[in-house]
C-alpha cells in the first residue's frame, strides 16, 4: 500500500511556490535549505512528476503540473486548517450537539433560557435540542443516554450515574380561582384552606407537593382533600382556572396567565421548591461538558444574584 502524502511536504511546496526562492522559503519554515529541497523532491518522487524547475542560473519556477497542483494544495491545506479549528473548538465544547430535557415549569423561571442563550453566544455553536419531560422520565432518559442534561425538580436522591446542580430556589405560592372569596386576601392564611381541594402533578406528588400540602394542612389544623393528580403544573393551573381546585406552585408560574387563575402568597407557611440541572457523572462528550459548564455558570449567576 502506497504511503500517503505528508502534510509537511505540501506546506514546503506551497512556501517554495510562493517565494520561488529556496533560501527565503527555508527561512519562513525554519528549515535548512537542503532539508526543504529534500522534502520537495520527496513530494515530486511520490507524485511521479516535476513540480518545480530548478534553474542553475535562474530562479526556481513552477512547471505546468506544479501550477495545477498548487491550486489544489492550497485548498487542501485550508481544509486541514479548518478541520484543526473545528477539532479544537469541539474539544473545548464550543461545537457539537446535546439534548436537554425540561419540566414545563422550568421555562418560566428564566434559567433554561439563560443556559440556551449562553449556548448561542458568539464563538459558540452548540446545537441544542429540547424536550419537555416529567422529572422521573428525565432521570431515566439521563441514565440511558437519551438526554444529556435535565432541568427538573429536586429529588432527595438520583440514579448512581446522575448528579445535580441547584439552579434556583423559589417560594411556593397558592394558585386559586380568581373569582373565589379567598382571592380578596393579599396573603392566604393556611386555616382558610380547610375546605379547598388541592391538585398536584403526579410526578411531584411524592417528593414535593405532597409534603407541602401536608405542611399547609398541619399549620391550618385540618386534613387536606386532594383531587386526582394531573400531568404537570400547567394542567393543575387549568383545573384551578376552572374553579375545581387550588394548587401550590413555584413562584415563577405567576408568569403563566391562564384565565381565571390568581396567585397569592401564603400568610403563615414558608415553603420553597428547587429547580436543579441534572447530568451524568464523568461525562466524556466535549459538547455536553460545554453545556454542563454553561449550566454551572448560570447557577453561579443566580446564586450571586
Amino acid at each position: 500500500m502506497e504511503e500517503p502524502v505528508e502534510l509537511r511536504w505540501l506546506e514546503s511546496f506551497v512556501t517554495v511556490a510562493e517565494e520561488l526562492h529556496f533560501a527565503r522559503a527555508a527561512d519562513r519554515l525554519h528549515l535548512a535549505p537542503s532539508a526543504l529541497s529534500a522534502q520537495v523532491r520527496a513530494l515530486e518522487s511520490h507524485l511521479g512528476v516535476r513540480l518545480i524547475d530548478r534553474g542553475r542560473r535562474s530562479r526556481p519556477a513552477l512547471t505546468s503540473a506544479g501550477r495545477l497542483f498548487l491550486e489544489e494544495t492550497r485548498l487542501t491545506l485550508a481544509q486541514v486548517s479548518r478541520a484543526e479549528t473545528v477539532g479544537r473548538r469541539a474539544g473545548r465544547g464550543e461545537l457539537g450537539h446535546a439534548q436537554i430535557g425540561y419540566v414545563a415549569s422550568a421555562t418560566f423561571s428564566g434559567v433554561l433560557t439563560d443556559v440556551l442563550t449562553r449556548c448561542a453566544a458568539p464563538g459558540t455553536e452548540l446545537t441544542v435540542q429540547v424536550r419537555e419531560l416529567e422529572t422521573p422520565a428525565q432521570l431515566e432518559a439521563l441514565a440511558c443516554g437519551d438526554i444529556d442534561v435535565g432541568f427538573l425538580r429536586w429529588r432527595p436522591e438520583y440514579p448512581p450515574e446522575v448528579t445535580a446542580t441547584r439552579l434556583l430556589t423559589e417560594d411556593v405560592v397558592l394558585a386559586l380561582p380568581a373569582g373565589a372569596p379567598l382571592a380578596a386576601y393579599e396573603a392566604i392564611p393556611a386555616a382558610q384552606l380547610r375546605d379547598e381541594r388541592f391538585v398536584a402533578p403526579h410526578f411531584d406528588e411524592e417528593y414535593g407537593c405532597r409534603d407541602q400540602i401536608l405542611e399547609v394542612a398541619r399549620q391550618g389544623g385540618f386534613s387536606p382533600r386532594c383531587a386526582p393528580p394531573v400531568r404537570d403544573f400547567i394542567a393543575a393551573l387549568t383545573l384551578v382556572g376552572g374553579g375545581l381546585a387550588v394548587a401550590l406552585v413555584p413562584d415563577s408560574l405567576r408568569r403563566v396567565h391562564i384565565p381565571g387563575v390568581a396567585y397569592r402568597p401564603l400568610a403563615d407557611v414558608s415553603l420553597t421548591t428547587r429547580l436543579v440541572g441534572a447530568y451524568r457523572r464523568g461525562e466524556t462528550s466535549p459538547a455536553v461538558r460545554g453545556l454542563i459548564r454553561r449550566l454551572q455558570e448560570a447557577a453561579a449567576t443566580v446564586t450571586a444574584g
